[in-house]
Order: structure tokens, then C-alpha cells, then sequence
């Protein structure tokens, strides 16, 4: 009899609504529940928490200042487990143990659990991976455990889970069908994380109007407030700056509470090493960057303001404001190549653009690795060192970031103008693609 495997396990998440790939739901025609987590976790019997717990939210940054909060408390001693979302490449990503993937045994173990009582409440896909979270990150195998919210906050499943300290990284105009369309609105929904007492981490750089509203919760709830700056250091990028800013404050607020020991200059340099998953990934001339939101563009474009960008390869996915990503994002490079984000909220090339005003350094090529090979090209051509850089959503950076560009396949490239090339070709429309 063939051997159970992790990816067996967790075959049955293919089976139940998945939100995160659904484009009516971040069209806000699906209502959130915020009962079946709490009822899914009851059905699966107490289970001791972790002596630490974090939960983190926010627009920008969740993944990063979650996985930094991590090394954080690994570096301290506590063997930690984070959740995160979403996955590049594979989902136990989401599920990871002081770095790595959980053992096996725990997971398939975890998952049957999970599996046997999901009809029963009508678990989604991310309620039951969330509960697969739960059942792997207890003590004594995990002692701190860092939670990332995966949509808002006040009506996201994490919100059932245990926290010591909570982090919002950010606000932004963001998951505006659901969340609202203010920065108060949104502010509302992130700061329904907040538990009664439980510190808060907040960052110094969120507007006034989006700030005053979760401190007022804060207060309201007397939760005492961490308000932090950006990390002061030559050649740090802006993003990186605050998500380490808001780990080390994170670190403090723990330790002032007797949770964990005070971070020392050793912690510190393990936080100013760690990179993240493509987030500023880069892989030869190659530089992944998963900023998915306006606000995520606009401080990559700031980034990148004295780097020579040949090209950049764009995808997003339904719900997201393509056109303002893109006019943060244009002036960086020479051209722009328009593709469709892998899966089924990837948006066409048309769609992205739409009245967009293209140029003739616009094209659109709506299979992903034939949009990368096609940039490779363009910037190998130049004979400098000019980057490819790809962006716009984190489904499309896990989808390529593998790909070696070796053996570009030829592919039919539409240009905003209407004509068509291969990929090996020269951007010149063909005659027979103008009607000619």
C-alpha cells in the first residue's frame, strides 16, 4: 500500500471554498462568517497555546514582520512556528517551524483531524488551514507562535486564535469591496484584531486618519500602544525599514511583559540578515518584488530610484488598482510587459490596462513565462546590467520565480498598439497582425 504524504494529507483543501482565489469574493458579493473558525476549533478539543503568541495585520508587510518576529524569538530560544499567507510555492510554506517545513507525521496527523470535522461547520479552505496551524503549533514542539492575518482582521479566522501582542504594519487603500474604501474604514477592520489588554505595535508612518481610529480601540480596550519609526540605516530599503522597525519593537513589548528575554545585538543582526521570500528576491539580473498594493509600489519605486531598470514584468489580480500600481511603477524602466497573474483571479493583459494610456514600450504577453523570457531578451540585448524586475502580485513572483528563462519558448506578443512579435523579436508589430 502506497505510503500517505503530506500533499496527500492535505488534498482535501482542494475540495472546500477557497475565498483567496475567488473574484466575487474580493468583489464583495460573499459575506465573511466569523463563527465557523471558532466552532471549527472547538470540535477539535482544548489544546495548549504557546507561551508566546503574536498576531499580526496590516496592508503591507504582514508576511515580512511575521517571518521577522520569528527569527526574533527563534534567536531567543523559543522554537517558533508561523503562519502565514499566502504561499509562493508550496502551502506548507504557510505552516513553517523555526524555518522550515513541519515534519510530515505532524502534518498528515494534523490534517486528518482537520479533515474528519470540517463538514461539520462548513470550513473554508483557509479555516481549515488555519486549524491545521493550531494543531501544529503547540507546546512543547512550538513555544512561540506568530500568526498573519490573511484578510482585514475583525472577520479573519486568525481572529480566534490566541495573542500576547499584536502588530498592524500598515493602511492602505487596499481589499476595498470588503474592507471599505477609506483609510478609516480599513483602519476599523485591521484594528479588530485587538484583544482586550493585549499590547499593541503600531507603525509611526500609518496617516493620522487611520491611526486615530485604532488608537482609539487601543484605548478603548486598554490595549498599551507601541508606536515605532522605521530603522535609521544607511542602504536599508524603505520596506525593510519598517518591517524590522515593528519586529524589534515587537521583541521589546514581549520582553517588558517577562515573556521573552531582552533582544540583544545578536537578535538585531539576525533581523537585519533575514530576507524574505520574494520580497526584493533577486536571482542574477532577475529582481522579484511581491508589492501587490499601491502603497507596496510606491515605496518599491522609491527603492529603486537610483537603480537602472531595463524592464518589468507586471501582473495582478482582480480587486487591485492596477492602474495607479503602474503609474508608481513606469518610470522606473524603459518598458513595461503586461501579463496575467497566474490562477483564476489573474486579470488579462487588456483588463490591466484599460485606459491606461500605452505607449510603444507597453506590450502584452498573457502567459507569464513567456512575458519573463521576452524581458530577458530585451535586457540581455542591451549589453549592460540593467534589471528585469517582476512585480504586482505575489501569485505571479511564486509562479516565476524558478524559472530560469533557459529555452524561452516563442510566444505571440500583442503590443498596446495592437500589433504582434515573438518573444525573440524586436517589438515591431507584424504587418499581418495590422490587418495589412
Amino acid at each position: 500500500m502506497t505510503a500517505v504524504t503530506s500533499a496527500d494529507a492535505l488534498a482535501f483543501l482542494d475540495d472546500r471554498i477557497d475565498w483567496e482565489r475567488s473574484r466575487a469574493f474580493h468583489q464583495g458579493r460573499v459575506a465573511l462568517d466569523a463563527q465557523r473558525m471558532p466552532r471549527l476549533l472547538e470540535r477539535l478539543g482544548p489544546l495548549p497555546w504557546p507561551e508566546v503568541c503574536v498576531h499580526v495585520a496590516g496592508s503591507e508587510g504582514k508576511t515580512s514582520t511575521t517571518e521577522l518576529i520569528g527569527v526574533g524569538l527563534a534567536r531567543l530560544g523559543l522554537s517558533t512556528g508561523c503562519y502565514t499567507s499566502p504561499h509562493l510555492r508550496d502551502v506548507r510554506e504557510r505552516l513553517r517551524i523555526d524555518g522550515g517545513f513541519p515534519p510530515d507525521a505532524d502534518l498528515i496527523a494534523a490534517a486528518a483531524r482537520v479533515r474528519a470535522v470540517a463538514d461539520e461547520v462548513g470550513a473554508t479552505w483557509f479555516e481549515c488551514l488555519t486549524a491545521i496551524a493550531r494543531l501544529l503549533f503547540v507546546p512543547p514542539a512550538v513555544q512561540a507562535a506568530v500568526w498573519e492575518t490573511g484578510l482585514g482582521g475583525r472577520l479573519d479566522a486568525t481572529r480566534a486564535l490566541q495573542a500576547h501582542a499584536c502588530v498592524i504594519t500598515s493602511i492602505s487603500l487596499e481589499h476595498t469591496a470588503i474592507l471599505g474604501t477609506t483609510l478609516s474604514k480599513i483602519a476599523a477592520e485591521k484594528a479588530g484584531i485587538l484583544r482586550p489588554g493585549v499590547p499593541l505595535v503600531l507603525g509611526a508612518w500609518i496617516a493620522d486618519e487611520a491611526r486615530a481610529v485604532i488608537e482609539a480601540r487601543a484605548t478603548a480596550l486598554g490595549c498599551a500602544l507601541q508606536l515605532v519609526e522605521p530603522i535609521a540605516e544607511a542602504g536599508v530599503r524603505p520596506a525593510a525599514a519598517r518591517n524590522r522597525a515593528l519586529a524589534e519593537g515587537v521583541l521589546d513589548v514581549l520582553a517588558a511583559a517577562g515573556r521573552v528575554p531582552p533582544r540583544t545585538a545578536t537578535e538585531d543582526a539576525a533581523l537585519a540578515a533575514y530576507s524574505v521570500r520574494g520580497r526584493h528576491e533577486r536571482r542574477g539580473r532577475v529582481l522579484y518584488d511581491g508589492a501587490h498594493t499601491v502603497a507596496a509600489t510606491r515605496l518599491l519605486a522609491e527603492s529603486l530610484a537610483a537603480v537602472e531598470v531595463d524592464t518589468i514584468v507586471f501582473g495582478a489580480t482582480s480587486g487591485r488598482d492596477a492602474h495607479a500600481m503602474l503609474a508608481a511603477l513606469r518610470p522606473l524602466a524603459r518598458r513595461v510587459i503586461v501579463t496575467r497573474a497566474p490562477g483564476p483571479r489573474g486579470v488579462s493583459g487588456n483588463e490591466l490596462l484599460g485606459d491606461f494610456a500605452p505607449d510603444g514600450s507597453t506590450l502584452i504577453v498573457d502567459d507569464p513565462h513567456a512575458a519573463l523570457a521576452l524581458a530577458r531578451s530585451k535586457a540581455d540585448g542591451t549589453g549592460g546590467d540593467a534589471l528585469v524586475l517582476v512585480t504586482g502580485s505575489l501569485h505571479l513572483v511564486g509562479a516565476l520565480l524558478e524559472d530560469d528563462g533557459e529555452g524561452a519558448q516563442q510566444a505571440r506578443v500583442r503590443d498596446a498598439g495592437g500589433g504582434t512579435v515573438d518573444a525573440a523579436g524586436d517589438g515591431a508589430p507584424r504587418p499581418e497582425d495590422r490587418g495589412e
